[in-house]
């Protein structure tokens, strides 16, 4: 492999981890605020729990969608070389197995 695809690949996976890392503190964040959605549930303060759970939802969304961009760049990664002895793995659209 030549240095510029091994800084592009570097790079790349930097992007990864750093999706991964936002994904892991989103997903921290949903939990956080589903934990308050279920206390002020039973303090039957609807309004509240109400409130924390759609919190809780667009923090999973969002972690969602750093997933996402981390699988898409590691298939962009190994569409473009895959490392000696790695079995190239055919990349399957989404809902579809």
């Amino acid at each position: 492999m030549s240095d510029e695809n091994q800084l592009i690949e570097t790079a790349y996976v930097a992007h990864m981890s750093d999706h991964f890392q936002r994904a892991s503190e989103e997903l921290l964040y949903a939990y956080q605020r589903n934990k308050e959605a279920t206390r002020h549930h039973e303090a039957c303060a609807f309004k509240a729990a109400l409130h924390h759970a759609k919190l809780s939802k667009h923090h999973s969304f969002r972690a969602h969608e750093h997933l996402k961009e981390a699988l898409g760049i590691a298939e962009r990664i190994d569409a473009v070389q895959p490392r000696s002895g790695q079995v190239r793995t055919p990349i399957v659209p989404s809902g579809m197995q």
